[in-house]
């Protein structure tokens, strides 16, 4: 499946926002640091329409789980 845009995967563009919040707080190690960096770097500038890959979104969410 190929990437999608924030907005078409979530209802609500909070509900990523909540998610990278959640991920760059439980962030261990340089590689999930980085990862959270990029993401709210993606974020930051092309906010709703960043896109998102299948790969990123699940990397993501097991981070923002921890």
């Amino acid at each position: 499946m190929a990437a999608q845009s924030i907005e078409e995967i979530y209802d609500r563009v909070e509900e990523f926002s909540v998610l990278l919040a959640a991920a760059e707080l439980l962030a261990s190690g340089a590689w999930e640091l980085e990862f959270t960096e990029n993401m709210r770097a993606g974020f930051k500038r092309h906010g709703p329409r960043t896109h998102l890959s299948v790969a990123q979104k699940k990397i993501l969410e097991r981070i923002a789980k921890n």
